[in-house]
């Protein structure tokens, strides 16, 4: 796979806050790389540097693609512009050709959900509508290199689905790399890989199964047989804990738990029995807890 950019032990402090602690990672042509964290875990120090917008205190970052695509959590927009002339200034700076610019900048605001803000003063537009704005000018962006901060915040589902629609169809079909960084586990669970992030420090790297594989399942979810559901809701085997959830017993695997003993003692009153798969936000706490202890 061809790499499009790698960063080894970025380091970067702001007194005495250490934003990133030997962070490294890598991201390929035609991949959406996930930064997943919680508030202040770092991602927007990491993107910005990625970006070239301020250096890392030590570490190295290597690149085969020219300046990104970039979209800051804090829209940067000039009020007294149109939207339509924001883009059209960003068009001239990424050198669309003139004859192709109108249609691009119609094209992306459809998009975003604002072609008929097009000529609206950005000073009176509300603040989700500049921050898609700044996802515009990011979509806008010629280069195979796109880094997204937290881009889905605040947006409505509609908006989302289709925004997500365009960046994997982007990543599969034109070959553009997606760095996007988040605290929301529904768009985690879109990207191909992730790497999560904890106060500067990547804990770990791969695929949402794969980090999921590192902690195990979270419960099995078992549906009672009607009318002797009040015999199954039963707790305590070899440290399964159990709960009641609309309707159904949800038992929590933990490492000494024995799920196949359990339902064995309860596979007279069972109805149906699903895993549910452990959260990303569960997988990233369990994480943090396991660096903790070590």
């Amino acid at each position: 796979m061809q790499e499009r950019i790698r960063a080894d032990s970025l380091c970067k402090r702001y007194g005495s806050l250490k934003a990133l602690d030997q962070a490294s990672l890598v991201a390929y042509a035609g991949e959406c790389l996930g930064i997943f964290g919680l508030s202040g875990a770092g991602k927007s120090v990491l993107l910005r540097i990625l970006a070239g917008i301020e250096p890392p205190d030590s570490g190295s970052i290597s690149r085969t693609e020219g300046p990104a695509g970039i979209c800051l959590q804090t829209p940067a927009v000039e009020e007294a512009l149109t939207p339509a002339e924001f883009l059209r200034l960003h068009a001239t700076l990424y050198e669309i050709p003139r004859g192709k610019r109108h249609a691009a900048i119609r094209e992306i605001l459809t998009l975003v959900g604002l072609d008929s803000d097009r000529d609206r003063r950005i000073g009176t537009l509300s603040g989700g509508a500049r921050k898609l704005l700044e996802f515009a000018r990011a979509l806008l962006s010629p280069s195979n290199l796109l880094l997204l901060d937290e881009p889905m915040a605040g947006l409505d589902s509609d908006t989302r689905g289709r925004l997500w629609e365009h960046l994997l169809n982007i990543r599969g079909h034109d070959g553009k790399t997606v760095i996007l960084a988040t605290s929301r586990p529904e768009d985690a669970e879109l990207c191909d890989r992730l790497v999560l992030l904890h106060e500067g420090r990547v804990l770990a790297v791969g695929t949402a199964a794969q980090l999921r594989s590192m902690v195990g399942p979270e419960a099995l979810v078992i549906k009672p047989i009607p009318d002797k559901g009040r015999r199954s809701r039963k707790a305590g085997w070899a440290g399964i804990v159990g709960r009641e959830q609309d309707g159904a017993l949800v038992v929590e695997i933990g490492p000494e738990s024995r799920p196949v003993e359990l339902l064995r003692q309860i596979s007279g009153d069972i109805a149906a029995v699903r895993m549910k798969p452990r959260g990303l936000d569960s997988v990233l706490s369990e994480l943090i807890g396991a660096g903790r202890k070590e």
